[in-house]
């Protein structure tokens, strides 16, 4: 049976690591939503260049 000293070492670790893991995944989150802050921008322009690209080619698609 483990001492109180023993359980504490061993909650005590868990604790670092799953404190660690956590840190860890907040780090990788926040260079995420970096990288889809800056890809909004450009799906933005891309959107709004099909509309325009789509508006010019149906009438010539429905000639055709």
């Amino acid at each position: 049976m483990p001492t109180p000293e023993e359980k504490l070492n061993e909650t005590q670790q868990r604790f670092d690591q799953n404190l660690a893991a956590a840190q860890q995944l907040e780090q990788q989150i926040a260079k995420l939503q970096e990288q889809l802050r800056g890809l909004q921008q450009p799906l933005i322009e891309d959107q709004g260049a099909i509309k325009v690209l789509k508006d010019i080619l149906e009438p010539v698609e429905q000639t055709a």
